[in-house]
C-alpha cells in the first residue's frame, strides 16, 4: 500500500513533466440552429380566442337581476345578454320588441334618416314610452366598430361582417348597414 502511494504520483510527475506534447484534432462541423417551440405562445393563442369569443359565461356577476320576455329569463352583464343554457350562461341578442328601462353604459346615439337610435354591442334600441326597446337595425346606419362576435361573410361577391341578423360593410369611417336578414319566427 505505501508503495502504490508513492508510485501515483511519481506516474503523475512523469507524465506532466515529459517532452511529449499532445495534440487535439479539431474536426469542423456544420452548425445546426435549433429554434424552441415556445408552448406558452400557444397557450396565449387559446386564451386570446377564447376571449374574443367570451359568448359563455360559468357565473353571472353579483347582481344580476333578469328580465323575463316571452318566458326567456335574459340577464344583462356589461351591455350584452346571457340566456341560461346547458349549466352556462350564453351570449344572446334580445328580439325585437324586448323593453328595457335604461340603456347599457356603452351606447351611442345614431341619427339615420331623421330617426333617432341607440346602439351598444349588435343592438339598436328607440325611446319607448317608459324604456328603450330592442327594434330592427337601421338600413344605412353607421358604426365605428362591431363586437368580436361579428361574423365575416360573403355578401354578394363582397366581403362584409353579419352580426345580430345585420350585414355590414367595411366603410372608412366604421361599419355601414347594408341589408337586415329575415327573421325566423
Amino acid at each position: 500500500m505505501k508503495n502504490l502511494r508513492i508510485c501515483i504520483p511519481l506516474v503523475l510527475f512523469a507524465f506532466l513533466t515529459s517532452g511529449h506534447t499532445a495534440e487535439a484534432q479539431v474536426v469542423r462541423r456544420p452548425v445546426k440552429k435549433t429554434v424552441r417551440a415556445k408552448n406558452r405562445v400557444k397557450r396565449q393563442l387559446r386564451r386570446q380566442n377564447r376571449r374574443i369569443a367570451r359568448r359563455t359565461l360559468r357565473r353571472l356577476p353579483r347582481d344580476t337581476r333578469a328580465i323575463n320576455y316571452r318566458s326567456i329569463s335574459y340577464y344583462p352583464v356589461g351591455g350584452m345578454f346571457f340566456i341560461a343554457r346547458g349549466g352556462v350562461y350564453v351570449r344572446a341578442f334580445p328580439p325585437r320588441g324586448f323593453r328595457l328601462g335604461a340603456l347599457p353604459m356603452n351606447a351611442v346615439r345614431i341619427v339615420v334618416n331623421n330617426a333617432t337610435y341607440n346602439y351598444a354591442d349588435g343592438v339598436f334600441y328607440q325611446s319607448a314610452n317608459d324604456g328603450y326597446e330592442v327594434v330592427t337595425p337601421p338600413i344605412g346606419a353607421t358604426v365605428k366598430e362591431l363586437p368580436e362576435d361579428a361574423l365575416e361573410i360573403d355578401f354578394d361577391g363582397l366581403p362584409s361582417y353579419e352580426l345580430n341578423d345585420a350585414v355590414y360593410q367595411l366603410i372608412e369611417d366604421g361599419y355601414e348597414i347594408i341589408d337586415v336578414l329575415a327573421e325566423d319566427d
